[in-house]
């Protein structure tokens, strides 16, 4: 994906899949709804906090069963004047965000609904200057470790080293 895509539109997302254990692609709605949610809820959370991802009852079962990789080429954060930044890796390659994902079922169609949320961190040197939390952004070596079945793998969820990202002011929309 070029930058972050808009909520409750689906996003290409890499999981593992449940059955066969095997690294699957697909495009996931996004805006969490945990899979024991009866209904549709009025509020779908779009990022969890690496903080509390482990024990928050919207995100723990994911966390530990259902996680997933968002690709990203860069990503934009609103600073405290609304003004928006282009984030993205100083070399210029993609990079794989930390991500939760359910199969949820909705009563009224019966169909079965696909949803993520992307995991944050506490911003790094650069980014805090814009915005106090940012992506948390995988090392491509950890991506196996990261959709494993390993229970808490919380030691990925840090920021990136701020040497390792660029940030480009971008223009307002009009």
């Amino acid at each position: 994906m070029d930058q972050q895509g808009r909520p409750n539109e689906p996003q290409l997302v890499y999981r593992r899949d449940p059955e066969t254990g095997q690294p699957v692609e697909g495009h996931l709605r996004w805006g969490l709804i945990p899979h024991c949610c009866g209904k549709r809820p009025d509020f779908a959370p779009i990022h969890g906090r690496a903080e509390t991802v482990a024990v928050n009852e919207w995100f723990s079962d994911a966390y530990r069963r259902r996680r997933c990789i968002v690709p990203m080429n860069s990503f934009f954060q609103k600073d405290d004047g609304g003004k928006r930044h282009a984030i993205s890796r100083r070399d210029g390659q993609p990079f794989g965000v930390a991500g939760i994902w359910e199969n949820w079922r909705d009563s009224t169609t019966s169909q079965w609904v696909r949803t993520f949320a992307v995991i944050t961190v506490p911003a790094n040197a650069l980014i805090a200057p814009i915005h106090e939390r940012m992506l948390a952004i995988l090392p491509s070596d950890q991506f196996p470790r990261w959709l494993s079945d390993e229970a808490d793998p919380r030691d990925l969820l840090v920021p990136l080293p701020a040497d390792q990202l660029a940030v480009s002011p971008q223009r307002s929309r009009r």
